[in-house]
């Protein structure tokens, strides 16, 4: 798809293994098409289509549905992630599987994430029709899952730090450097560096840190203070490189002086 075509993107939908039903279809087109004003009134009419004992439910073909959304529509990132806020708040559905309100946990959010979406986090394109596309669609997820973070109050299923450290392992710990990672990392810092730092000083086990992953960091698993010390003198190191095209030093330059006052703030 060449530019932003809510049509073209929801024909795509249409040819889907589990496809949405042309009902759910014409109100998620009709929520993109309208104002971000307008997400409380949408996100209530979307979560009516699912709230169902699991077993009745389409939530898996919902999640497609924005996922996809996600990846493709550049333009709606703010939409979609304000989407996902709303719904986590819905009263609606009180009394189908209990006591609290059906979205409150978001059902099947993570494991559709970690099922079906985090190997895109991974496999990039590496050249060809669908590299500029590819590495868009990577950015669009992390600032997505970022934006969700950083207002996740106490829902652990909007926190997604574990995703976003996985993210900046990518971008700062191998070598060569990879300009559509490093992009793709600025989500982080531009909205959750004090949440990212807070993780790193709590210290633990890091998701997705495997021997095969590879990384220029050393033996030393896990998140710490010196952890975030290093991916910010790799910012530093980027932004400083003539290797590196501009806007991404750019970018590299602008998340090290965040980190750098993060840290100052804590003193």
């Amino acid at each position: 798809m060449d530019s932003e075509d809510i049509e073209v993107w929801a024909a795509a939908q249409k040819k889907l293994p589990r496809p949405p039903t042309n009902e759910e279809l014409a109100a998620f087109k009709e929520f993109l098409s309208d104002p971000e004003s307008e997400v409380w009134r949408h996100a209530k009419k979307l979560a009516a289509f699912y709230i169902k004992p699991f077993e009745e439910s389409r939530i898996d073909i919902f999640w497609f549905v924005l996922g996809d959304a996600v990846n493709k529509l550049t333009s709606q990132n703010d939409k979609l992630a304000e989407l996902v806020l709303k719904l986590q708040r819905l009263p609606d559905g009180k009394g189908v599987l209990g006591p609290e309100p059906w979205w409150s946990d978001l059902p099947y959010f993570n494991n559709f994430w970690s099922e079906w979406m985090q190997f895109q986090f991974e496999d990039l394109p590496q050249a060809g029709q669908d590299y500029e596309a590819g590495c868009q669609a990577n950015v669009n997820r992390n600032a997505f899952l970022a934006k969700l973070t950083a207002r996740m109050g106490n829902v652990v299923d909007l926190d997604q730090r574990e995703r976003g450290g996985h993210t900046l392992k990518q971008a700062l710990e191998r070598t060569p450097v990879s300009e559509a990672r490093v992009l793709a990392a600025e989500p982080w810092i531009t909205y959750c560096a004090d949440s990212m730092y807070d993780r790193c000083l709590q210290g633990g086990p890091m998701s997705w840190e495997y021997p095969h992953n590879g990384t220029n960091w050393g033996v030393q698993k896990g998140w710490s203070k010196d952890r975030w010390s290093y991916w910010r003198k790799r910012f530093q190191e980027i932004s400083n490189s003539a290797k590196i095209k501009e806007e991404v030093r750019r970018v590299a330059k602008g998340c090290a002086e965040k980190m750098e006052e993060v840290e100052k703030a804590r003193g």
